[in-house]
């Protein structure tokens, strides 16, 4: 039987829906989510008819909008289903995106690394202890997984634990160096549904991204790409540091020639080993300059495409205000779309937080309970934000560069452009032509 491709999972703002051919999220208030809830049962028209003459031509414009997007059958009704569960005041069901630590080692030791010094001596959760954690995530609509580490290809049952995600109806996503790539692996990877298949690459030169991640690794990572393309479509993932940032352009086009399906660029964060390497730290400008340099590309010195990119929006300028919010606060994700769990089941709000903020063990207390109770989950959603306080942008940077995780976030203290409160663009979303 084929599984339907949405899950409406209930918020307390009404609903977001998953869509697994996407594997993204989009929300919605009470009164669409109701509209979206009766077509589960009832046709399209009729639920339009059943609605207050006032209210019928701007349900026929939504029903239009999303029947384009391919969120009904041929026959009119919601191509999914929906979770059965009540949701919390203040805060989401479950994340938006766990992030999920399978190894605590490496075969590098890169200088930028945020999961800090390793091996870790931490023994891992199994694969039972793995079975009823993705259990609960898909009981609270958590489906976006993220395999990371240390290097995952360490881990000897990594297979195992994406077939038993994907067996639960999770999507996973899956980040390596690349090193450890031989065909047959690639052939495994590339016979399953991953979301994503990141290999991290530093620079669009051997001098430039072997400055971090150690000599002669840029060249070794471009011939083990050239095997796995054969098999697998992949992600190159590029962290925007001080001495790189001037490359993006650059790596954008390497991307293109390496058969890269998409380029990934993320800034630095001040954390784990790189919270010692402070000449690494990019600034804002930095950043933002490296995003400048890659909006406007659209194919390669020889007239080839360049791939699509994912630039995530990490910086005031890249934000869109057209882009739903779902929290209540002035958070970042940590806590409020995002978690992370260690190899030996800490649950943090963030990865990039560090142990002082771990909220519990999911080997003492189930996930659910840690998400939506644990001390440092509740205090992260609980800030108020104003201009003295924690209002945006990355928790972590506020912590490492200003001592506080409850002070300004330093990048966006240069920003003075006024900014919205969250849910006010969760309300506009319904605003459908």
């Amino acid at each position: 039987m084929t599984t339907p491709p949405l899950v409406l999972v209930p918020q307390y703002f009404g609903s977001t829906v998953f869509d697994r051919r996407t594997s993204r999220y989009v929300p919605f208030d009470h009164q669409t989510t109701a509209a979206l809830l009766a077509t589960l049962t009832t046709p399209i028209p009729e639920v339009i008819q059943a609605a207050a003459p006032g209210e019928q031509e701007a349900l026929s414009s939504f029903f239009n909008v999303f029947y384009d997007r391919g969120y009904f059958t041929f026959d009119l009704f919601f191509d999914g289903t929906a979770l059965h569960l009540t949701p919390p005041e203040n805060h989401l069901t479950g994340p938006l995106a766990t992030h999920l630590e399978v190894v605590a080692a490496c075969n590098l030791t890169c200088t930028h690394c945020f999961a800090g010094e390793l091996p870790r001596r931490e023994a891992p959760l199994t694969l039972n202890e793995l079975d009823t954690l993705f259990s609960t995530l898909a009981q609270m609509g958590a489906f976006r997984l993220g395999l990371t580490g240390g290097e995952p290809l360490l881990r000897k049952d990594l297979f195992d634990i994406l077939d038993l995600a994907t067996s639960h109806g999770l999507h996973p996503c899956l980040t390596t160096n690349g090193l450890l790539l031989t065909p047959e692996i690639a052939k495994k990877l590339g016979e399953r549904p991953l979301v994503w298949l990141n290999v991290s690459l530093d620079g669009a030169t051997p001098s430039t991204s072997d400055a971090v991640r150690g000599e002669g690794t840029f060249n070794q990572v471009l011939d083990k790409l050239a095997m796995l393309r054969e098999h697998a479509r992949f992600t190159l993932a590029f962290t925007v540091m001080r001495h790189n940032a001037h490359e993006a352009k650059q790596f954008a086009e390497l991307c293109a020639e390496v058969g890269a399906q998409t380029a990934v660029f993320r800034p630095l964060y001040p954390v784990g080993t790189a919270e010692q390497s402070r000449h690494l730290w990019p600034t804002l400008a930095d950043y933002e300059s490296a995003l400048d340099a890659i909006w406007s590309l659209g194919q390669t010195s020889d007239g080839r495409p360049i791939v699509p990119r994912a630039i995530d929006p990490f910086t005031p300028k890249s934000r869109n205000e057209t882009r739903a919010n779902v929290t209540s606060n002035w958070g970042c994700g940590a806590a409020n779309t995002v978690c992370s769990i260690s190899v030996g089941g800490d649950v943090n709000p963030c990865s990039f937080l560090g142990p002082t903020f771990v909220a519990g063990n999911v080997r003492r207390e189930s996930f659910k309970e840690i998400w939506h109770r644990g001390e440092t989950f509740r205090a992260l959603r609980n800030l108020p934000g104003d201009s003295s306080t924690f209002n945006g942008g990355c928790r972590a940077r506020s912590l490492v560069m200003s001592g506080d995780v409850n002070a300004p976030d330093p990048w966006l203290t240069a920003d003075a452009a006024p900014r919205r409160h969250p849910l006010t663009v969760l309300r506009a979303e319904r605003r459908l032509p």
